[in-house]
């Protein structure tokens, strides 16, 4: 595990399709998305990495970042890897940067640099090349906040500030550079318990309350300033589950097209017996509708027993990384989700 609410409102008549590529290097009964399949949320959504001719395995991706030019960073959590490419139609190479568990990545193109949390060495690394093992600059911690486990790293692009979180304690860290204006909020007592991810929309910074099932919106980061959402129908904190059992188990949430998307950590070693996919993928219009349960079940979109985890925004589509949780490597992939056009 990685350290590890019911309302259908769809009366849309577009139709999604599924292109699906078959990796040369998945396994030969990896599970995939389900071809031309008609639904009501107009969206198409294919396989985008691991490419039909790469002999890459992921093995728990949990991200995928996009940096200069073209260039892709997929997070491939338990091989302890990053894999990039120049570009979608090139081969993905292996990264030199040393890490270990590590959850995401995000580039600045104020300096140039890649970040990332790497978490099992409990530090954030920056590095300017995904070819080199060089590391430009480390930490263990913030402002005399140890480091522990960190998990998602996103930037805000019209300040540059980049933000990190510690997932146990609720601290979540803001600085320019690695050692360079930093700062800390203490949101523990407002995200309920453990916490996978961070978003940057709409000028805002978003903390996913994992076990809680909410999002802690900051509103002013300098007068720690928050507004809390928590999730319709949620039964208990938990850090994996299903809908019936737990409720919501957050990974992540993104604002994409006019409507904020979101994955929960459903699984069937953690749902009893329960249906892991009800609800696992979602999408509301509003947090206030993700409150009363105004959304829409999209886990059709997603294989049955694998579990969605972190969303990125890029040119116009939504990327999700997707994993079986009890069989690692069975079919892992990252996803690309676009709107079909009107």
């Amino acid at each position: 595990m990685i350290n590890i609410t019911k309302f259908n409102l769809s009366h849309l008549s577009l139709m999604v399709c599924f292109s699906v590529m078959n990796s040369v290097g998945a396994a030969p009964d990896a599970k995939q998305p389900e071809p031309s399949k008609p639904s009501k949320w107009g969206l198409a959504v294919s396989e985008y990495a691991p490419g039909g001719s790469d002999q890459i395995n992921f093995k728990l991706p949990t991200h995928i970042a996009f940096g200069p030019k073209a260039e892709e960073i997929v997070t491939d959590l338990k091989n302890n890897r990053f894999l990039y490419r120049d570009g979608p139609g090139d081969q993905l190479k292996v990264s030199p940067i040393p890490v270990r568990g590590q959850h995401s990545v995000v580039y600045n193109p104020a300096d140039k640099l890649y970040y990332a949390n790497d978490t099992g060495n409990h530090r954030l690394i920056s590095f300017a090349d995904s070819s080199s093992a060089k590391i430009t600059a480390q930490t263990n911690k913030i402002l005399g906040v140890s480091l522990k486990r960190p998990h998602d790293i996103v930037i805000d692009p019209a300040t540059g500030w980049i933000y990190a979180l510690n997932p146990n304690s609720g601290h979540v860290f803001r600085f320019s550079a690695i050692g360079k204006n930093e700062s800390v909020l203490s949101l523990g007592k407002h995200l309920g318990g453990y916490s996978r991810s961070l978003t940057f929309a709409n000028g805002h910074l978003y903390v996913i309350g994992s076990a809680a099932g909410r999002i802690v919106e900051v509103l002013d980061w300098d007068k720690a300033q928050v507004k809390v959402y928590n999730s319709f129908k949620k039964k208990r904190s938990a850090p994996a589950g299903s809908w019936t059992k737990t409720g919501l188990v957050l990974n992540d949430a993104e604002f994409f097209n006019g409507f904020w998307y979101a994955s929960s950590y459903f699984t069937a070693s953690y749902a009893g017996g329960t249906n892991p996919d009800e609800n696992k993928f979602i999408r509301f219009k509003t947090l206030e509708d993700f409150v009363t349960g105004n959304w829409e079940d999209l886990s059709s979109l997603v294989a049955d027993g694998m579990t969605p985890y972190y969303l990125t925004v890029q040119g116009g589509n939504l990327y999700l990384a997707i994993f079986d949780h009890s069989k690692a490597g069975k079919g892992d992939v990252i996803l690309r989700i676009s709107s079909l056009k009107k």
